[in-house]
């Protein structure tokens, strides 16, 4: 049989928000290569008890997978903890093709993403009948570049939920052009520092309001409408709605 990588999805920083399955994985694993700066080394330590572990946080695209590689010839559990979910802003593409170059496979565990735990922390919904049923992740670009149309500002023109990562150090940037794509000024948005972490920060204000937010890294935005929608409900289960299930 050919070595395994096992991709888990980490979650926001909460060990009880991992999956079953991810949990599972952790607990038998062998070799951990984790990101420090996003994933608490103490929670870790508990959920993957035998496992060396190392921090990639300072490594390059080519140790991380040489270090990978290496793991998984030898046998055993080898798990690649990303936050959050292993397919939205991080490297699991690259890291997949080069471990597969190298005849080493690769297996992905979804993962908790920070705006869902943002959402759930504050109870609140990213879609609401008749106000937005379309929910965009997107960042600023900063130093890598975001491709045209995709950028906060170009989806804020939708109506749609805007789901903003990568960009808390420019609460003031984000606030003016999200205000220049027309939005008012009164659009709710809901931040979080460190959201389901140690430190956790959790707050509502709206689109004026987001300009004098302090700037910090892993603070996660939500913006509009459904945010604050009331008195809204779903067809599905509206005694006048008929489906194969309820005639």
């Amino acid at each position: 049989m050919r070595p395994v990588v096992h991709v888990v999805g980490g979650g926001p920083g909460d060990p009880e928000l991992l999956t079953v399955k991810g949990a599972r994985l952790l607990g038998e694993a062998r070799f951990v290569l984790y990101t420090g700066s996003l994933f608490p080394e103490g929670a870790l330590r508990e959920l993957a008890p035998k496992a060396a572990l190392l921090d990639s946080k300072g490594m390059t695209l080519e140790e991380i997978v040489l270090a990978l590689a290496e793991e998984a010839r030898k046998g055993g559990g080898v798990v690649r903890l990303h936050s959050g979910d292993p397919g939205l802003y991080g490297t699991l593409l690259e890291e997949k093709e080069a471990l597969e170059a190298l005849g080493v496979g690769v297996e992905v565990v979804p993962g908790v993403t920070a705006a869902f735990a943002l959402a759930a922390r504050a109870g609140l919904s990213l879609t609401a009948p008749g106000v937005a049923q379309a929910v965009a992740f997107t960042r600023l670009g900063v130093r890598t570049p975001v491709p045209e149309g995709q950028d906060p500002k170009s989806l804020a023109r939708k109506g749609l939920t805007l789901a903003v990562y990568l960009s808390g150090m420019h609460p003031r940037r984000l606030s003016r052009e999200l205000l220049e794509a027309g939005l008012p000024g009164d659009t709710p948005v809901l931040y979080g520092h460190k959201v389901a972490q140690p430190g956790e920060e959790v707050g509502l204000t709206d689109l004026k309001g987001l300009a004098h937010l302090p700037a910090r890294d892993t603070t996660v935005y939500l913006v509009g409408e459904a945010l604050r929608a009331k008195g809204v409900r779903s067809l599905l289960y509206d005694p006048s709605f008929k489906h194969r299930y309820r005639r």
